[in-house]
This record gives structure tokens, C-alpha cells and sequence, in this order.
């Protein structure tokens, strides 16, 4: 369909009327001919048309058109392909089983208009070559104009401009400089309890001596070699449950909410401690969570069994993946980007592209839930640990397993690889154990708290830390297995001025 046949409105009488009328004034009988010359004529045609060819561009004069003759065969009332349809307003605006597929005022934020422009796969229409400059340029009007309905309706408001998080290819991975350390962060902590809860969240900094720990209401920094306390993150949105720091490890990432209520995922920058960005639109709370490399997306998943994308720069929802048949325990994109691990409490493991959404591999063998996932530093091999007690490694050309040990006989509750390709586990048989890339044992650590919950390396790998059911974060050196001291995720009230004294 050309342009020539919708870049007019659909005939409304009273447009229609008054534009015959305005003609017919040129035309009108005078004398014995013509009231004015064909040249008249003509010259006052330029002057109206451009009037009309300024109107404002909506769906039902101008979209509605190209979409009955490209896009209706599949994303109509009756037959919603990926839960899409486009034939009425509502439906256009509400967007795919992914999630909106408009962002007023934003072309790299609406999918549609990447799909039209074959930017994006799937492309739009299908097995067909993309549609005439022309029309897209009906589109872009039409989205940047506000997504108008009629020329008579409200625009909808443009998203308001986000952080851009993105970072070009050539910046993921260790920062220039010094690494990213707290500065001035407040340590009067949101609350303090009587008793501690299990510690579910754990993560360390890959560049720098920081480690960060889910507490209650709050993220707790520390100084991964003194030990000491370097700032607290208050979390608004309830507990938090998981903390992930960033690949260059200058955003710190927690995912939590308020259990059967909502989920939410926060990050932060780690030098401020200012909020960036807040994401997430769960009933349940949020259980796993990851920031893509080059921070282009957040990874979230929980008890609604899917795994879902959002995009940083949008703050809009990019994809739904709904292979998961039960809660979502772990997610974690690999360190090149390209890949998302997903797992879940049946044991299944799916590994996806992020940027389509599109299923690369489906890892079998777990036969309980899949507790923790961990990249080796090369993207090439994935460690997954499982409550059958096994921890598995997969190789990722073809997607298959290359090697599975049982870790921990009852239950192995965490996996993660250092930089050397060593390897941390903890387990419902009480032990923190290293292993060498071989998964062969190369000691357990003395523990002497409750059932450990999340073991990870320091930035240097020369420390382990660990977390219990009790609430209780120790710490070990790897080299020798010698404990090294403890951090103190329950911080009492006032700990500001105790610790910078009078």
C-alpha cells in the first residue's frame, strides 16, 4: 500500500464537506466560464494541500490502513499471534505477551517499529520485504507525534528520559583506573533486629575489595580485605533477597520485594550510592536477578515462573520468557552478554539470547531445583548447582554436560567460579569447599555456623565469604583455609557516630 492512499484521513463528512466545499469555491460558475483560471485554480490548491498534508497522523486515519493491508493476517481479534493485536487502538497500545510493543515519543523503545524496520527480529510483515520509506515514515510520525488516536484525541505523554546505562562494547568488563569504591556512603543502617534471618544475598565486587551483603531492608558494603563497613543502601521495596554486582562493577544491583505482594529490582551506583533505577512490576517477591555486561538490560524472575527483560534505557519491559514450569531461582547472564541462564525448581536450565528472546539450549540432568548458576570468565563453560546435590558443567558450543560431581550429598546451595577457573560450593551437609577447575577437592573450609547459603571469591580470589541460615557472613583465606574474620550484616543503630568517634 503507498503512502498516497492513506496520507489523507479516513472520510469524516464534516472533513469531507469542508474541503469539497473549499474546492468547489474555484470551480464556481462565473459568467460564461470559470470563475477563476486554471492557474488560480492550481495555485490555491498548493496553499490548502500542505494544510492537510501537515494534519496531525493517528491510528484511525493513517495507521489503521497499513496495518489492515501488512500486519492484520496475523495480529488480529481472533488470531493474536504472540498475544499481539493490532487491529484496534487498545490492543496496539497494550502490546505483545512481552509487553508493550509502543513507547510514545521513543523509536529504539517501541518494538513495533523495530520489527517494521527489520531492526529487530521477528521482523514485520514476516517473509516479506519491509514496508516503503513512505510508511515508515507514517509510523515514526505517528509514534513521535504521541500515538494519537484520532486528530481529535489526547496525546499520550513521552516516557520521561532515562539514564542511559549502556556502555559500548570496548568499556564491559575491568574499568580503566582505579575500581569503583564506595565514597561517603551513610552507615547508620535502616534498621536493626533482635535476631538475623537466613542471608540469601551475597555478591563481591570482580575488580574491587568490595563485597555486598542483603541485610534486612537495606544492602550492607564492606572492605573486602579490613573488613570494615563502607556504606548502607536503604531498600525500600521490602527484603531484598539477591545482590549482583555489574560487570565493570560500578552498579550494584538487589532484587526482593514483599513476599505475595510485589517485587522490585534497584540499582545503584556504587561510588554515590545514588539511586539509578528502579524496575520490576511483580505480585511476588523478586528471587533472581542479573544486569546484562554492557548494562543494556535486567534480568528478573521469581514465583510467576517467568523470566522477564528489562530494557535500562527504556525502563520498559522487552521480553517475557515462559519455558519455566516452576519458581525461577537463578538468572545470570554470561560475561560476553550474549547469553542468559535461566533455572528453576524443577531443575530445568534453559540459555537464551537476550537480544531475540529466542531459546539457545535446554540443559537436562538436574533432578531437583537448580540453586545457583555461575559463568567461567570466558563465556565457554556454566556451573550449575542443584538440590539433588550435584554441581554439573556445561560446555556452551553445543550445549552439553562435561562433567558433574556430587558436591555436597544432601543439597549443594551455591556454585560460583573465581577468576582462575577455580570453583566455591556450600551444601546442606554444613561445608564450604573449594574445588579446582577439574571439579577435583581441594579442601573444605572450618565452618562452624548454620546451614551456609552463598559462597563467592574476593575480587583477587585470595578470600572466600560466606553466608548462613543464622544470619552470619564469615570469611576464610583461600590459600590456606584459615578463618579470616566475620562481617556483621546486623549493624546496631547509631553505628555512624561509634565509628567515626566524638
Amino acid at each position: 500500500m503507498g503512502l498516497h492512499s492513506i496520507s489523507w484521513p479516513r472520510p469524516r463528512q464534516q472533513r469531507a464537506d469542508s474541503f469539497g466545499l473549499r474546492i468547489s469555491a474555484f470551480f464556481r460558475p462565473s459568467g460564461f466560464g470559470l470563475r477563476s483560471s486554471p492557474l488560480c485554480v492550481l495555485a490555491s490548491l498548493l496553499l490548502i494541500l500542505p494544510a492537510f498534508a501537515e494534519d496531525k497522523v493517528t491510528y484511525q486515519d493513517h495507521i489503521l490502513p497499513l496495518i489492515d493491508a501488512n500486519c492484520s493476517k496475523c495480529h488480529n481479534a481472533d488470531k493474536k499471534k504472540a498475544d499481539l493485536e493490532l487491529t484496534s487502538y487498545q490492543g496496539a497500545l497494550k502490546g505483545s505477551g512481552s509487553g508493550a510493543v509502543l513507547v510514545s515519543g521513543n523509536l529504539d523503545g517501541s518494538k513495533l517499529w523495530k520489527a517494521i524496520t527489520h531492526a529487530e527480529e521477528p521482523t514485520m510483515p514476516p517473509n516479506r520485504p519491509k514496508l516503503s520509506d513512505k510508511e515508515l515514515e507514517v509510523f515514526k510520525k505517528w509514534i513521535l507525534g504521541g500515538l494519537l488516536e484520532t486528530a481529535s484525541g489526547k496525546a499520550i505523554a513521552a516516557a520521561a528520559p532515562k539514564v542511559d546505562l549502556t556502555l559500548k562494547a570496548d568499556t564491559v568488563g575491568k574499568p580503566d583506573g582505579p575500581p569503583p569504591m564506595p565514597k561517603n556512603l551513610p552507615l547508620e543502617p535502616v534498621v536493626h533486629t533482635a535476631r538475623m534471618s537466613a542471608i540469601t544475598g551475597l555478591a563481591a565486587s570482580p575488580w574491587a575489595p568490595l563485597v555486598a551483603v542483603a541485610g534486612q531492608k537495606q544492602v550492607l558494603l564492606f572492605q573486602g580485605d579490613t573488613l570494615a563497613p563502607l556504606g548502607i543502601l536503604p531498600f525500600a521495596e521490602g527484603q531484598p533477597v539477591e545482590v549482583k554486582f555489574s560487570r565493570n562493577g560500578q552498579v550494584l544491583l538487589a532484587g526482593g520485594g514483599r513476599g505475595a505482594q510485589s517485587g522490585r529490582v534497584v540499582l545503584w551506583d556504587v561510588v554515590t550510592g545514588k539511586r539509578i533505577l528502579t524496575l520490576g512490576d511483580d505480585y511476588d517477591t523478586v528471587l533472581a536477578a542479573d544486569i546484562r555486561p554492557d548494562q543494556a538490560q535486567v534480568a528478573l524472575g521469581g514465583p510467576s515462573r517467568l523470566v522477564k527483560l528489562w530494557s535500562t534505557k527504556t525502563s520498559q519491559l522487552q521480553h517475557k520468557l515462559k519455558k519455566h514450569t516452576e519458581w525461577v531461582t537463578v538468572v545470570a547472564f554470561s560475561p560476553n552478554g550474549q547469553m542468559l541462564a535461566t533455572a528453576d525448581r524443577n531443575g530445568g536450565i534453559s540459555v537464551w539470547d537476550p537480544e531475540s528472546a529466542q531459546e539457545l539450549f535446554t540443559l537436562a540432568g538436574h533432578k531437583a531445583a537448580v540453586t545457583a548458576l555461575s559463568w567461567r570468565g570466558d563465556s565457554k563453560l556454566l556451573a550449575s548447582s542443584s538440590e539433588d546435590g550435584t554441581v554439573k558443567l556445561w560446555e556452551m558450543q553445543e550445549g552439553r554436560e562435561i562433567k558433574s560431581w556430587s558436591a555436597h550429598g544432601s543439597g549443594a546451595l551455591d556454585v560460583n567460579f573465581a577468576h582462575d577457573g577455580q570453583l566455591v560450593t556450600c551444601g546442606r551437609d554444613l561445608a564450604v569447599t573449594l574445588w579446582n577447575a577439574n571439579g577435583g577437592k581441594v579442601r573444605s573450609f572450618d565452618f562452624s555456623g548454620d546451614l551456609p547459603i552463598r559462597a563467592v571469591f574476593s575480587h583477587d580470589d585470595k578470600r572466600v565469604f560466606a553466608t548462613d541460615f543464622a544470619g552470619r557472613v564469615a570469611v576464610w583465606t583461600a590459600a590456606d583455609g584459615k578463618r579470616a574474620g566475620e562481617l556483621n550484616a546486623n549493624p546496631p543503630l547509631h553505628l555512624l557516630a561509634r565509628t567515626k568517634g566524638p
